[in-house]
Formats: structure tokens, C-alpha cells, sequence
């Protein structure tokens, strides 16, 4: 089963380290296709930012980006 995008952004948010689509994908036990999918969606929602580092695209809730990048 899929999960809804108020429960990527949950997990996103609870999470304690930075979060990549490999990180959702396990999580949820979908694949990293379906994921980029529910991040593109949300991007477009304005929910959630997405910066590739390295070979890496990390997610981050909004807030959580402007606080990140304040540090």
C-alpha cells in the first residue's frame, strides 16, 4: 500500500537526519520511482524542498530547509 503524502511528510519531519528517496523508499517499501513521484508532488504543493548533494536528492520540509540553511 502507498502512503499518503501527510505521511511522508511525517516521517520526513520525525527524522533526525537529513532524508534522500532511498531513506522513503525503504521505509515504506516502495521503490524509488513511486517515491520521486510523491516528492514531485509535493514539491509542486510548495511542501517540500529537494537538494541533491553529492549523487544524493535530500528532502526537507520547508520549514525545516529555512532553518537548516540559517545555521
Amino acid at each position: 500500500m502507498l502512503p499518503n503524502e501527510k505521511e511522508v511528510i511525517d516521517f520526513i519531519e520525525r527524522s533526525k537526519h537529513l532524508v534522500n528517496f532511498s531513506m522513503i523508499a525503504k521505509k515504506f517499501d516502495i521503490k524509488n520511482t513511486t517515491v520521486s513521484d510523491i516528492v514531485d508532488s509535493l514539491e509542486k504543493k510548495k511542501l517540500v524542498f529537494v537538494e541533491k548533494i553529492g549523487g544524493q536528492k535530500i528532502v526537507m520540509v520547508k520549514e525545516k530547509w529555512k532553518e537548516a540553511r540559517l545555521q
